[in-house]
């Protein structure tokens, strides 16, 4: 598709995309916004207007890609507010070429005006296309999609009977979920001669069905699935949920668009459009685990076409993953949690006949009395021997002194989440789903532990940040681990700062005297692998935030030399705030001078020792907060609810952590800034040091916000044809009478608008 605008001249409406493209939702969205722009005036040139639709044509089959285009309807959708030119020549010359003999002129006369409309009813019949009037705004809706029966009356007259159609999965407004429907045309055949389409039958199917096929306990958290259709347009995937919370329609999104545009991840895109069955292994990629977190890791793509159906489905799981079966448990007491107000289910379908989201007590008594077989099954059985575990660990707790802990938590792959005390349960009901659990994710695949900044409020206005402190609880099974839990505890995060200022701010052979207890002279961070800040010396810098946000500075050059990496994603049909002056994200700069004392520089020989110290005792306080269990191997979300304003697709960027680290200067006008970087490996942190920030004239800026997507630089790519079309009739039918209608009042301005799409499907959608 692609849309013209024309008076006495003619020109595309969006110039970045000079030809005919995807109807995709960042297409379409590019296409209305420039509509919106759009202003009335001059006179209308018809015979210029569809001259120039016609070779839009004529060069796409030029230079078009083998895969681009459908090789079916041709359509130019024209919009005016009348006239009286009769382009019969134009129409006459295009209608003996063999590329736009076929094309179809659907003509709109726009809005009540006192110019006869009888050219464009002829333009309309003479294309074997349709013509009608729009007089009202009311009217646009109906009136424009009546081009479905003309297009649609082609197919009904084939005879096929197997024109059964699934449309892509979408939320249900009734509260139902995802769901997805299976159609079927329902076809008036009572008139030989006028045989058209009238409706559409339906059956729906829920998403949840599909996914009970494959266990997510079994496939773990990193694991997931995901279908598209033969266009590369995504039919399910775990991150389309957030997505479609929101949408005003269905998005016709590319599956790149959630998987990444890696090479790795167009190969596997390219094979399964084109329906074949095959694994690509050891793919290199970034999984989205949150709003602040990416996880880059190598993955196991297993893929195939879904029977005779437009539909391929991929299974998507981490290298290396095991799997635990677990059977054998006693089923007759139940799961033994009744009485641990402190413990959270994942909402799933544990039990056939159950609900989705049960109680502990109802799916135990599911279990206990082995409903539906349901306590000899694998996910049940699992459940059971997390129980068993789970008990002995909340006794643990109750017999130790909670000290400065704000509270004790387990996440286990079955999809139990046990919380102590039960009075902090609530604040862990977005995590308890190990699948969308991205701090549970980190610490499946750390080596050391994790760190997950919190805030939650606290009485009317206030906000108090806490620090989620954990890892992984492995079980040896045919020399791999499997990661059967992730065990932590909640921290205040005045806690972690404290014990990071006390151990920063002494020197080690008591003699420095510059450390970080002198802000103003040295800038501390403490930062996880996202580059958020756990603890710093800073007063202006808060817990929880990205680095960038406190010191442009330094992330600017760490991003430079490779230390971050960034991973970029985009989100369909968010609602997005009004647009309002960017609020820069840079910290107040100190006062410095080109040739002045580096504090960094006379302290940089004690960095190594400050990490072991600091690791040791960071190590010490958390270590208290975890129940002392055997088998214990160190090792490492999108859930967003904010209300928006108007829809829109924007470009997030997450960072993470390249390996590498860092020693070096930031300079600018003549001022040098040491900057240092360490690792903590036992604790997936880094320290990050370095002198007073420099004044710049040209201050650093590290963009990682929300930003709109730029659809025009969106490529191509490969799509999969369908395998016939119905795109000809011989019915005389082309539209309403057409009489010359007057008004003394238009109504609003009327844009003078030819909207060329030939359809990328036979059944596809229209324009809107």
């Amino acid at each position: 598709m692609s849309m013209l605008k024309f008076n006495n001249e003619v020109d595309w409406v969006a110039p970045c995309l000079p030809t005919l493209v995807p109807a995709t939702s960042h297409n379409k969205r590019l296409m209305f916004d420039a509509v919106d722009q759009l202003q009335e005036g001059n006179y209308t040139s018809y015979s210029s207007a569809l001259e120039f639709a016609y070779e839009a044509f004529r060069m796409f089959e030029e230079y078009k890609q083998p895969w681009e285009g459908s090789n079916c309807h041709k359509v130019i959708m024209f919009f005016t507010d009348g006239g009286t030119e009769w382009p019969e020549e134009v129409i006459k010359k295009y209608q003996n070429d063999t590329v736009t003999r076929n094309v179809r002129i659907f003509t709109y006369a726009s809005g009540p005006h006192p110019i006869p409309t009888v050219i464009l009813k002829s333009i309309a019949c003479t294309t074997n296309g349709y013509y009608n009037t729009l007089t009202a705004l009311a009217a646009i809706g109906p009136r424009v999609q009546d081009y479905v029966k003309i297009l649609g009356r082609p197919l009904i007259q084939s005879g096929e009977d197997t024109l059964y159609q699934w449309t892509n999965f979408y939320r249900d407004i009734g509260g139902l979920g995802m769901m997805a429907t299976v159609t079927l045309p329902v076809a008036n055949l009572t008139e030989k001669n006028d045989q058209s389409l009238v409706g559409v039958m339906g059956i729906d199917m829920a998403l949840s069905e599909l996914e009970a096929q494959y266990s997510k306990q079994i496939i773990g958290p990193l694991g997931y699935g995901f279908a598209i259709n033969q266009n590369g347009f995504v039919v399910f995937h775990p991150r389309l949920k957030d997505q479609q919370a929101y949408m005003e329609e269905s998005p016709d999104l590319d599956i790149l668009e959630l998987e990444g545009r890696r090479l790795d991840s167009n190969r596997v895109r390219e094979a399964m459009v084109l329906g074949e069955f095959g694994s690509f292994l050891n793919v290199s990629h970034v999984q989205i685990l949150d709003s602040k977190h990416a996880l880059p890791i190598r993955m196991n793509f297993h893929f195939g076409q879904i029977g005779n159906s437009t539909f391929r489905f991929c299974l998507a799981l981490p290298v290396g993953h095991v799997a635990l079966e677990v059977s054998s448990q006693s089923h007759e007491a139940g799961l033994r949690l009744d009485n641990n107000k402190g413990v959270l289910l994942a909402p799933w379908a544990y039990c056939d006949g159950l609900e989705e989201d049960p109680s502990v007590m109802l799916l135990s008594e599911a279990i206990a009395n082995n409903t539906n077989n349901c306590s000899l099954k694998g996910q049940a059985q699992h459940l059971l021997w997390d129980a068993a575990k789970i008990g002995l660990i909340w006794k643990e707790w109750e017999g130790t002194p909670e000290a400065r802990a704000k509270s004790r938590f387990i996440f286990t792959d079955s999809g139990i989440t046990a919380v102590y005390p039960e009075t902090e349960k609530i604040h862990y009901m977005n995590q308890r789903d190990p699948s969308r659990n991205g701090f549970f994710k980190r610490a499946a695949r750390a080596k050391a532990f994790v760190f997950d900044v919190k805030h939650k409020k606290q009485g009317k206005g206030v906000r108090v940040e806490s620090v989620l402190v954990g890892r992984k609880i492995a079980v040896k099974k045919q020399n791999q681990n499997y990661i059967a839990a992730v065990v932590g505890s909640e921290v205040a995060a005045s806690v972690i700062g404290k014990a990071f200022l006390d151990i920063t701010s002494t020197g080690f052979d008591k003699k420095d005297d510059v450390l970080c207890n002198k802000p103003d002279e040295l800038a501390c961070y403490l930062i996880d692998q996202g580059s958020i800040v756990i603890a710093s010396n800073q007063q202006n810098t808060k817990v929880g935030s990205r680095l960038s946000e406190s010191d442009a500075q330094v992330m600017s050059k760490l991003l430079l030399e490779g230390v971050f990496e960034r991973e970029h994603s985009f989100s369909h049909e968010k609602w997005c705030p009004r647009r309002k002056t960017r609020k820069q994200m840079l910290a107040e700069l100190a006062a410095a001078g080109a040739g002045r004392h580096s504090p960094l520089l006379s302290w940089a020989s004690n960095v190594l020792a400050l990490v072991d110290t600091l690791k040791m005792a960071l190590s010490t306080i958390l270590w208290w907060g975890l129940p002392t269990l055997s088998e214990t191997i160190a090792a490492v979300g999108w859930e967003p609810s904010v209300e928006r304003n108007f829809s829109c697709v924007q470009r997030a960027t997450w960072l993470f952590h390249s390996g590498l680290l860092y020693s070096g200067d930031y300079e600018c006008d003549g001022c040098v800034r040491p900057i240092r970087v360490s690792f903590l490996p036992d604790l997936a942190l880094m320290l990050v040091v370095a002198d007073a920030p420099c004044q710049c004239r040209n201050n650093a800026y590290v963009n990682i916000d929300d930003s709109e997507m730029d659809a025009c630089k969106l490529k191509s790519k490969i799509r999969l044809r369908p395998a016939t079309c119905y795109d000809r009739d011989t019915s005389a039918d082309c539209g309403v009478s057409s009489t010359s209608s007057s008004s003394t009042t238009p109504l609003t301005p009327v844009l003078a608008v030819v909207a060329v799409l030939p359809l990328l499907f036979c059944n596809s959608r229209g324009p809107g």
